[in-house]
Formats: C-alpha cells, structure tokens, sequence
C-alpha cells in the first residue's frame, strides 16, 4: 500500500482493525501518513465515537504518533478524549498530550488519574505544575 489513500472513512476502519491484527501493510500505511492532518482528525473521530473498539484503540495510539507540531492544533479534543473510560484508549491520549506538554493534560492526569492510587505523590506534583 503506497502513500496516502483516499481518507475514506470505511477504508481507514478497516486499516485500523488490520493493523490489531499485525498487518503490516495498515502498519506502514500509518507509519507513512503521520504527516496528515485530515488523517489525523479522522482517526480523532475514530477515538470519540465508533462501533469498533479495536478501531478506536487502534486510532488511539496512531494519534500518539503524530508530531507535537500538529497535536497542539487538536489539543482540546485531546482533553475531551484523554476522559475516556476506555484505558487503552486514554493512556495513549495521554501520551500524546505529554508531547505537546498540556497543563491542561497534565492536571487531570494528577487528579484524576495517579491521585486515587498515589495520594501524597499527586500532592507533590501539583506543586511542581503549579509552579
């Protein structure tokens, strides 16, 4: 599979859920597009909403992928995402909004995720975001 194919919605499905399964064709397709800001905002759409989980997942970590240049443009729908209930879909948001070093991105991940587990270690890390 060569560059870019047409962004068509179905197709990009279907790549996701091939790469789960270790295609590595879906694989390099995705590899050689993360450069693609209209790639990139679908697979947004993918990590949102879609009957697929392992599309979703899949979008997920390929939005993690994404140079830090073109993730801040989406770093709103990233807060939005890195809620979701769906750990192996939030974890790689959260990734994704460490590169582009979100505030934002950065407190919820105190407080709402090492906070429940690692009290005193949350409370030391909002001094440093804080600071």
């Amino acid at each position: 599979m060569k560059g870019l194919i047409m962004l068509d919605k179905d197709k990009i499905r279907e790549l996701l859920i091939d790469d789960v399964h270790s295609d590595v064709d879906a694989r390099r397709y995705f590899e050689q597009n993360l450069s693609n800001k209209e790639l990139l905002d679908m697979l947004v759409d993918f990590a949102i909403d879609d009957y697929s989980s392992d599309a979703s997942m899949t979008a997920a970590y390929w939005i993690s992928r994404f140079s830090k240049e073109l993730l801040y443009g989406i770093e709103n729908r990233l807060l939005e995402l890195q809620t979701n209930e769906l750990d192996n879909i939030a974890v790689h948001i959260l990734v994704a909004l460490g590169k582009i070093k979100s505030k934002d991105g950065l407190k919820y991940l105190i407080e709402k995720r090492i906070a429940p587990r690692l009290g005193w270690e949350a409370e030391a890390l909002m001094y440093y975001l804080n600071a």
